[in-house]
């Protein structure tokens, strides 16, 4: 039994033979990346470490690193890692060397970190439906999410429904919805406000879940339509209709993580989960459920005994080390170069010799392509783990597959802790699967259980009695004028994943005027693309797919994107910002 470990809803789950098991709701099938997975594990592996471009022992660069390590202060050096792979062994675990050394850590915030708190702050979790529920709802409104590529589980499941898209472009889930409603960048919380203030004005609503319905009602009385209408760029007849079938279907409402984004994302996301407790839905909507299941991530990464000497946005990553207060960077299960905001500034500090850069990684991607130490690691086929899924709710006991390569993330983080004199401090000692066994023991399974029946279901349900309104988002930002350069799935890449098997795209920027090469342009920097005429695009908005991240002279877009982030999780403004855009003279 093996699942995929991706960042994806789905986590699907395979045979020994890698075929997808015919269980709800994965229902045996899967996607591009999923059938070219064995095939993938065999191209572009790093399969020995590198120090400076030359193979050398794992030892020798183990101990190179370690030596690294002990000469600048805690403060200066970080371990960057991310959702490359959803194994608590593969991704949690071995932050524990770091905070035992007191290095500084990310906020994992670049994903769904802002809809995560700003939904908290209403129900106390940020748990919604369950892929059960999902059937139930004859109607689904995918707000912000290219479900037909990201979620095809769920899209499947909802597809029959009656559906209804709210987008910033006409994106192949609005294409396939009955109907779609094609907003202004950043203008997600204001359509919210119209469609609650619409809810009240014609008196279709339950006020049973909610603790104080007047204090809504004020809010969203705050904001005239005319103002609702100037910003989303829709008409007061449209956000009347959405607020009307909202009430007439009850439909399940998929939040999608590209919201939190944007300008004033956490608060968009803290106000469209309010529809739904206002029309007397329990769980009537869907973020992610990974919070919800119980696992104590902190206590896999050892932080009941060791903290980070300092936290670091994942939005001001790139800013700090321009500002030289990052000067080494240990990456695994991610890819920065290709993904944080300001890589550039990452890219060329390596290059300059300012930063050192470890990467530990099965496959040559972005990062360990510059790294000055490339350690080699096993893919998810190729060795034990636990897995959850942050949509369905079963655990995962993976086994291998195929043929072992590389150190793995553990026994690599039992040598740097031998070499760098640590190998005795508790967190490193205690056993790893003893500490899963932990980490696990709030969704009801024992590891016992898992490992004997390779997977099994977490029975578990997060109820709500009472939805809180307080705290409202203060003042909203108006979204600044411009072309909004945004990002989204594409049906073959997992972020910067499968470029082995569906090979470096271009970096084409879809908009609707301007055909051929040139640049897009802000003060955080410049890159060169090729520029897609697409009628069908509104005029504020630049598309991008966030598999095809490194223009056309080796730069990463990212270059583009700003340190500033959320206010709730702190993810950065990644579908927000402004881009003036040229073709080449």
């Amino acid at each position: 039994m093996i699942a995929c470990t991706r960042d994806c809803y789905d986590t699907c789950i395979f045979d020994e033979k890698y075929k997808p098991l015919n269980i709800f709701p994965i229902n045996g099938f899967t996607c591009s990346r999923g059938i070219a997975d064995l095939k993938r594990n065999e191209k572009n592996r790093v399969e020995a470490a590198y120090i400076d471009g030359k193979e050398v022992p794992v030892e020798e660069a183990v101990r190179l690193v370690a030596k690294k390590l002990k000469e600048l202060k805690k403060e200066e050096i970080i371990h960057v890692d991310y959702d490359g792979n959803q194994g608590l062994l593969t991704w949690y675990y071995p932050a524990r060397f770091w905070n035992t050394i007191g290095s500084a850590s990310t906020d994992y915030s670049i994903c769904s970190a802002e809809g995560h708190e700003a939904i908290k702050l209403h129900y106390g979790t940020s748990f919604g439906a369950l892929p059960e529920e999902f059937l139930k709802y004859k109607a689904v409104v995918f707000w912000g999410s290219e479900a037909v590529f990201s979620f095809i589980h769920g899209w499947r499941l909802l597809k029959d429904k009656y559906k209804i898209t709210i987008d910033v472009r006409l994106s192949e889930t609005a294409k396939r919805s009955e109907k779609a409603y094609i907003v202004n960048p950043g203008s997600d919380a204001f359509l919210a406000i119209g469609i609650i203030k619409v809810l009240f004005n014609k008196g279709l609503y339950d006020p049973s879940l909610l603790d104080d319905v007047e204090a809504l009602k004020d809010y969203v009385n705050k904001y005239e339509m005319t103002l609702i209408e100037e910003v989303t760029g829709l008409k007061e007849e449209q956000i009347k209709e959405l607020a009307e079938l909202y009430y007439n279907y009850k439909p399940l409402t998929i939040i999608g993580f590209a919201l939190g984004r944007t300008v004033n994302g956490g608060d968009a996301i803290s106000l469209i989960s309010l529809i739904p407790a206002l029309l007397g839905m329990k769980r009537g909507f869907f973020y992610s459920n990974s919070q919800g299941w119980g696992i104590d991530f902190s206590y896999l990464r050892g932080l009941h005994i060791s903290k980070p000497s300092r936290i670091v946005g994942m939005a001001e990553v790139g800013k700090e080390v321009e500002e030289g207060k990052i000067k080494f960077i240990f990456s695994w299960n991610a890819n920065p170069i290709h993904s944080l905001p300001g890589a550039d500034r990452i890219k060329e500090a390596v290059e300059e010799g300012i930063v050192f850069l470890v990467s530990h990684t099965p496959f040559w991607d972005e990062t360990s392509k510059i790294a000055n130490v490339v350690l080699p690691a096993p893919t998810f086929l190729e060795k034990y783990d636990v897995v959850y899924s942050y949509w369905h709710n079963y655990l995962v006991y993976n086994e291998p597959i195929a043929k072992r390569r590389g150190v793995s993330e553990v026994e690599l983080m039992r040598m740097l802790a031998k070499e760098y004199g640590i190998s005795s401090h508790p967190l490193i000692e205690e056993d790893e699967w003893k500490a899963v066994d932990v980490a696990i023991k709030g969704t009801g399974v024992s590891l016992a259980e898992l490992k004997e029946k390779k997977i099994v279901k977490i029975n578990k349900i997060v109820e709500v009695e009472k939805v809180k309104v307080k705290p409202l988002p203060e003042e909203l930002r108006i979204p600044p004028k411009g072309k909004y350069l945004v990002f989204s799935s594409h049906p073959n890449y997992t972020n910067s994943q499968f470029k082995e098997i569906y090979s470096q795209q271009l970096p084409i920027a879809y908009n609707k005027d301007l055909e051929g090469i040139g640049y897009m342009e802000n003060e955080n920097g410049k890159v060169k693309v090729i520029f897609k005429r697409d009628e069908k695009m509104k005029e504020n908005v630049v598309f991008m797919f966030k598999s095809h991240l490194i223009d056309l002279d080796g730069k990463p877009i990212n270059a583009l994107i700003g340190s500033e982030k959320g206010k709730y999780g702190g993810t950065p403004l990644l579908n927000g910002n402004t881009v003036k855009i040229y073709l080449l003279k």
